[in-house]
């Protein structure tokens, strides 16, 4: 799996700290900002696979930094956090914003770890399905196009156990 970049936005240090701490290794990549805005102008700069952002936070809060990263940056998988939540805020989250995951800061260590790289892993299955899905539009138009240039050429005559028949 490919190392991945995961941008945390938070107005807590200490907790940037921890999930910084908790999160590091071989496949994972932490970058850390204490607003949106400063998160905003880290995704100019930097490709990140995942945005989880704090919920209560000054000025801008996580829904809508996160509402702003899903529009300039779709394919960012959004994760939103909060120590606390009700129904109708996890429904706008997922349904207006369209984040990915809504989690609790009350998770444990290892909780939070396994669903933050199964998310990783998911958005990179949907990553290689995007490949394919492009090769696979790619061949169609080039079997297209040669038959256009030499009718017929695609048509194949097969027998009653559909083994393909020649001239020879």
């Amino acid at each position: 799996m490919k190392k991945h970049t995961i941008l945390v936005v938070d107005d807590d240090e200490l907790f940037l700290e921890f999930i910084q701490r908790m999160l590091s290794d071989d496949s994972i990549n932490i970058i850390t900002a204490t607003s949106g805005k400063q998160g905003l102008e880290i995704l100019k700069k930097q490709e990140v696979s995942m945005v989880l952002s704090e919920y209560r936070m000054p000025l801008m809060d996580g829904l809508e930094f996160l509402g702003k990263v899903k529009i300039i940056y779709p394919e960012v998988l959004t994760v939103i956090l909060t120590a606390q939540a009700d129904i109708e805020l996890v429904i706008k989250a997922i349904n207006d914003v369209g984040v990915y995951k809504f989690i609790l800061k009350s998770l444990d260590d290892t909780e939070l770890k396994i669903m933050i790289k199964s998310a990783l892993e998911s958005l990179q299955v949907i990553k290689e399905r995007d490949i394919r899905i492009q090769k696979v539009k790619s061949h169609e138009a080039m079997v297209k196009d040669l038959e256009k240039k030499y009718p017929g050429i695609t048509k194949v005559e097969r027998d009653e156990d559909g083994y393909i028949l020649t001239n020879e």
